[in-house]
């Protein structure tokens, strides 16, 4: 089993990005999945949140932008 998954983010500030993350035991990445903002950008420690949306297969997953702010609010909704 594969234990590491491929994220496809779309919408929002991180639009287009790929990135890998470890899988539950279950076999699923987290969701909502905290996107921090890229070192040196000037986004003042911005954190997009992105939800998993669907498995498109071959441990790929494609997560839709949920919404945006700061670090120091970033507890999950």
């Amino acid at each position: 089993m594969n234990m590491h998954a491929r994220i496809e983010l779309f919408g929002g500030p991180e639009d287009g990005r790929e990135i890998t993350l470890p899988v539950s035991a279950e076999g699923e990445p987290l969701s909502p999945l905290p996107v921090p903002a890229p070192r040196g950008s000037g986004e003042n420690e911005r954190v997009a949140w992105y939800e998993r949306h669907h498995h498109r297969g071959r441990g790929m997953w494609i997560y839709k932008y949920a919404n945006s702010r700061s670090a120091q609010q970033s507890e999950l909704p």
